[in-house]
């Protein structure tokens, strides 16, 4: 059943579903404002933020009602069932005193594992304050999933439970597609319920009139379990008959919120584990079907109020450019990225008719979701920093600036806005007369995949470096980002800008044409874009690789047989740690000659971070300079195939050379969501390291840091449907 509410509605006793007034939505502003300890995850927030349907899950069944591991893979499941329907999940639930309205997936593994947290507790209303007061674990049951769901103003709650007093309550109870009301293991109770509904429109039309009339309760929504599951209904109610009766007989019946776990535990075994698949069965249709309301719900309340953005439609409330004054008062910030913020117009195709229209090669439109959101890599990359650096700190001299032009057009104006609300700084955000702002429109498959798109990305090419280095000269900052989609020339000032002021730059690829004689500090290339730097780098008129300065420091380096050697072995390595694929090695780095190119760029790049997809990445970086080389700490450092890393030093001791291989994150494909942002969270999580920690390739435990937070930002972003993922404002708790 999904439990809808308008504001809180606390059950009166486990069998008794019942929505009444309690708290006013705004409480939750009141609640944090004395500090209660209520933390609401990033992704949740940011849904609730921005009008996007969310959909509360209760955390009891995980801690009380299944066994483990079924009980975990239940609550991921129902989770993916929410996202499909295209909804946000807020599982809910209590960690060492802090309630979660969200959960991490560490934190829904600690619930889940009853076997290492055994003392995870039962939370009813009545519970909250001794458990929050004890600094426990728990699990929240529907009364108290509804309060908090009503407290942070989610409007669904979806849950299991029986038909008792709704009535009197005042409670409109609703089966779906059914007209009977379903039994908890049988779609047939024998009582008819007074209203039906046969699809998320109309039960979202019947919440919004209650919302529309002021109506204080809410409604329940019926859902019955798959037919597929209906036969063994009448086996499992005898079985719920007899466990009835046998609590009835041993006082368990007596015992409050120790009652139903004992009951779902007992039936479980009268039935040889039946009533567990039956449970599970029910429990994933319920999210599906309260997905799909919440989602319906939230189009409605769009098309009553036309100024919020909707996933089909740019309806852009007119944001005022900062003034100047404002601006001038925000401190200047120690990451500069310059770079392209982009309206991103993505088309998914539903999967099966995503799949009908490739098999039948039509070239036409297929029925799926449109939705809109701000892009562009520069702004991606500086979302992802500015959200790791800001929850490290909340000074804004420690977040990131973007400096980019935005046109002034619809578009232009939503980007602004929707910047805003990420919480990020738009005072490097540049409007040039004439320009359109930047649009990229990608084609996504059923999957995920881009398939195809257009990216009309001009607006970037049209900053000179003048009005850049204006910005520069006002913050001053340690780390420069630098999008290789600016003009060349434009490129080129910036690096030397850079260069005779000392502040370390960051590039994701460049053209030579853009590779000046000094090096650049930090680049992250594909193994495409490393290719391509390499060829440019070796062709003519330029040929880099011929002018003295490349000599000078390939034979600084010293590279000979013994590191040939090295990386033979180190080709011979599995690309993945653990359990990946065996027949998947590092024979690439050598046969498609990454380990050669990079190498060879180290004169122009002091630091190359190559992003090898599926494979992991390859950090390739030299010390120069005897004094540096001496000092390094991986001058105490020696080659460690196991390990992944070779380290060569030259002769006269006046270079140190890493070259080192990171295993990816495998994550399984069904848990992939977008492909779009990953490379950019990548490196947004790079620049906030390195912001924070200019010295971070220069000790081996702080670059496996960097790396590791930067995977796990790519991670983050994948399994999300944003651009960037509002996850990565969690990565310094992790």
């Amino acid at each position: 059943m999904s439990f809808l509410q308008r504001r809180a509605a606390p059950l009166l006793r486990p069998t008794t579903a019942s929505l009444r007034c309690t708290r006013p939505l705004s409480s939750l502003a009141a609640a944090l404002k004395e500090h209660a300890p209520i933390d609401v995850h990033p992704e949740v927030q940011d849904a609730l933020a921005h009008g996007r349907p969310v959909v509360a899950l209760e955390t009891t069944i995980v801690t009380h009602g299944m066994p483990y591991p079924a009980n975990l893979e239940t609550a991921r499941s129902v989770e993916s069932n929410v996202r499909k329907a295209g909804a946000t999940p807020a599982t809910i639930g209590l960690i060492e005193g802090r309630l979660k309205i969200g959960l991490e997936a560490h934190e829904l593994e600690r619930l889940a594992d009853v076997r290492a947290n055994p003392g995870a507790v039962k939370l009813s209303r009545r519970d909250l304050g001794a458990a929050i007061a004890m600094k426990r674990d728990g699990g929240t049951t529907c009364s108290t999933t509804l309060i908090l769901a009503a407290l942070a103003g989610i409007k669904v709650f979806s849950t299991g439970g029986t038909l008792e007093y709704l009535e009197t309550l005042g409670v409109p109870v609703v089966s779906y597609g059914t007209d009977e009301f379903p039994a908890f293991y049988s779609r047939h109770s024998g009582f008819k319920s007074p209203w039906r509904v046969d699809d998320p429109a109309t039960a979202a039309r019947i919440l919004h009139t209650h919302k529309q009339l002021g109506m204080s309760n809410g409604a329940l929504f019926a859902v019955p379990i798959p037919e597929s599951y209906n036969a063994v209904g009448e086996e499992l109610q005898r079985a719920v008959e007899q466990a009835v009766k046998e609590s009835e007989a041993n006082g368990i019946s007596r015992r409050g919120k120790e009652a139903t776990p004992w009951l779902l535990k007992r039936v479980g075994e009268l039935s040889a584990g039946k009533s567990l698949a039956s449970n599970i069965a029910l429990i994933e249709n319920t999210a599906l079907v309260g997905g799909q309301i919440a989602v319906a719900y939230s189009q409605l309340s769009k098309e009553r109020h036309p100024n919020v953005s909707h996933p089909h439609v740019v309806k852009p409330a007119p944001v005022p450019t900062p003034e100047a004054s404002e601006s001038e008062a925000l401190p200047p910030a120690k990451l500069v990225i310059v770079g392209s913020a982009a309206v991103d117009i993505t088309a998914r195709a539903d999967p099966v008719a995503g799949a009908a229209r490739a098999n039948n090669n039509l070239h036409t439109t297929a029925p799926g979701v449109v939705s809109l959101t701000a892009g562009g890599v520069g702004r991606n990359v500086a979302e992802a920093a500015h959200r790791i650096l800001t929850s490290h700190s909340k000074d804004l001299a420690s977040s990131a600036i973007l400096v980019s032009p935005v046109g002034k057009d619809a578009l232009g104006q939503w980007l602004m806005s929707e910047t805003k609300q990420a919480g990020m700084r738009t005072d490097g955000l540049i409007h040039v007369p004439g320009a359109r702002t930047a649009v990229c429109n990608m084609v996504l498959d059923s999957a995920g995949g881009l398939t195809g798109g257009v990216a009309d990305m001009e607006a970037i090419r049209t900053l000179d470096a003048t009005k850049i280095i204006e910005v520069l000269d006002k913050h001053q900052p340690a780390v420069i980002a630098l999008d290789a989609n600016m003009s060349h020339e434009t490129l080129k000032s910036l690096v030397t800008y850079a260069n005779k002021r000392d502040i370390r730059t960051l590039a994701a690829a460049l053209d030579t044409a853009s590779i000046p004689r000094a090096p650049v500090t930090f680049a992250t290339p594909n193994v495409l874009e490393l290719a391509h730097m390499y060829q440019e780098a070796c062709a003519s008129p330029l040929e880099l690789t011929a002018h003295k300065y490349w000599w000078r420091v390939v034979d600084e380096m010293a590279l000979g047989s013994a590191f040939r050697m090295e990386l033979d072995l180190l080709a011979r390595r599995s690309a993945f740690a653990g359990t990946g694929p065996s027949t998947s090695t590092l024979a690439f780095l050598v046969d498609n000659g990454i380990a050669q190119m990079a190498i060879n760029l180290l004169p122009f790049f002091q630091h190359l971070v190559i992003k090898c997809g599926e494979r992991g990445l390859i950090a390739a970086f030299r010390v120069s300079g005897e004094e540096a080389a001496a000092a390094s700490a991986w001058a105490t450092h020696s080659t460690n195939i196991p390990a992944r890393q070779i380290v060569a030093r030259s002769a006269n001791g006046r270079s140190v050379v890493v070259f080192k291989h990171f295993p990816p994150i495998q994550v399984p494909e069904d848990k992939i969501v977008n492909v779009t942002g990953a490379g950019d969270s990548l490196v947004g999580a790079m620049l906030a390291t390195l912001t924070r920690n200019p010295a971070a390739f220069e000790e081996p435990a702080t670059l496996d840091e960097l790396v590791a937070q930067a995977q796990l930002a790519a991670v983050y972003t994948l399994q999300s449907e944003h651009a960037v993922s509002p996850r990565l404002s969690t990565l310094a708790d992790v």
